[in-house]
């Protein structure tokens, strides 16, 4: 009987799920994105898991991403002779994704923070302390600042925006005023954190603050990988930095504010940019775990398999999924 891999990819917004074989061939894939509801709850997983795990008839069923011991059944009923749980963290797998056990990862998603693991032993993580408290560049504080726009659009001509008509109409209110008495700053996290998408798309049409905004967004990132540039010396260093998270991935305005900062603190550190999703990463340590160093060809085939883009979940109350 075959083996296979489940890797889940919950995030602050949004859960990605994908089942592999151990030749990396795509076996189904789902995901769940829906404002309001957050990624690593429950019902999030659960339906990415619902959607992506078409069979679970296999020997060993590899769990990545995942904490809780539910009794894994797949959509036809069946139900594996064992799993096993991988071991992982977000900067080893945004690492393992481009090939690498060292370097960089700084994450802009929902939430934000900078990380550094070193050959040497060393690391240093800085920041994803939450939207309140942190998460400097992250989705949920580009979508405070579209807020922010919205309720400075009417004070003078220089601040008006198209966000404002959008971020309106998507609450459902006829004026700023009218956001007062949503309470979306009480709401999860995801509801604010998904205005992040809206901006992308104006910035990319040419609005000038939303373009602002993304930019003031990659700065508040660059200011904490500075300060880990300075804590582990990092200013000559030879390595890698690989961006990772939806924010990231979606916004090429984001990532070439981000990396023209990076190179001004930093001119020898490589960005890298992967454009598949996080969940591709943990499929890596999948493989990894069940194949040991004959994983290569199977790492090389799920590089090459096609995810749709992370945009494409991007509405609100949307949940997409596809099998194969």
């Amino acid at each position: 009987m075959s083996d296979a891999i489940l890797a889940v990819d919950a995030g602050g917004s949004k859960c990605d799920a994908i089942l592999i074989d151990l030749t990396g061939r795509l076996l189904g894939h789902g995901t769940c994105r829906r404002p309001g509801l957050g990624g690593r709850t429950p019902k999030a997983m659960a339906a990415a898991v619902a959607q992506a795990l078409v069979t679970a008839d296999f020997g060993t069923l590899y769990l990545v991403g995942v904490s809780s011991d539910a009794d894994w059944a797949g959509a036809d009923g069946t139900r594996p002779r064992r799993c096993e749980k991988v071991p992982w963290t977000e900067p080893g797998t945004a690492l393992a994704q481009v090939g690498l056990e060292v370097g960089c990862v700084l994450l802009a998603g929902t939430g934000a923070f900078a990380h550094a693991r070193l050959a040497d032993g060393r690391t240093c993580h800085l920041d994803g302390f939450g939207p309140l408290l942190g998460d400097f560049g992250g989705g949920y504080h580009v979508g405070r600042l579209a807020l922010n726009a919205v309720v400075r659009s009417d004070w003078h001509p220089r601040h008006r925006t198209i966000l404002r008509e959008r971020i309106l109409e998507r609450f459902g209110v006829a004026a700023p005023l009218g956001l007062i008495g949503l309470d979306l700053f009480g709401k999860d996290r995801s509801v604010v954190a998904a205005l992040a998408h809206l901006v992308n798309d104006e910035a990319e049409r040419g609005d000038a603050v939303a373009r602002s905004i993304l930019v003031e967004a990659a700065g508040g990132l660059a200011e904490t990988f500075r300060d880990l540039v300075a804590v582990m010396d990092l200013a000559s260093a030879d390595l890698t930095v690989v961006g990772t998270g939806s924010l990231i991935r979606c916004s090429d305005l984001y990532w070439q504010t981000l990396v023209g900062h990076i190179a001004a603190m930093a001119p020898r550190l490589r960005p890298c940019r992967p454009r598949q999703p996080p969940v591709v990463g943990l499929a890596t340590l999948g493989l990894r775990q069940a194949l040991g160093a004959s994983a290569g060809p199977a790492i090389e085939a799920l590089r090459q398999i096609a995810l749709p883009p992370p945009a494409a979940a991007g509405a609100a109350g949307a949940t997409t999924g596809e099998k194969s």
